[in-house]
């Protein structure tokens, strides 16, 4: 995923991976997926309402297949 010059800034397709993925994954994970830090997860989560409603716990088997729905059609503008 392209990051903006000014790092503090969010693109349309991280805050939707986010929204996505905050309730099914750890920070941890989804930080590693768009590049940013747990703590930037957390606070941007935190400003838009979201909450954990399972613990940030997600199948095992699920991890991959989110993984490729992101590098194959989120991110298929940054071609």
């Amino acid at each position: 995923m392209r990051r903006r010059k000014d790092s503090s800034e969010w693109t349309k397709e991280e805050e939707l991976i986010l929204r996505l993925y905050y309730d099914l994954l750890p920070a941890s994970e989804i930080a590693k997926m768009i590049n940013r830090s747990e703590r930037a997860i957390r606070s941007k989560a935190r400003r838009l309402g979201l909450a954990k409603k399972y613990s940030g716990k997600c199948p095992k088997y699920l991890k991959p297949l989110m993984r490729h729905i992101i590098e194959n059609y989120i991110n298929s503008d940054d071609e």
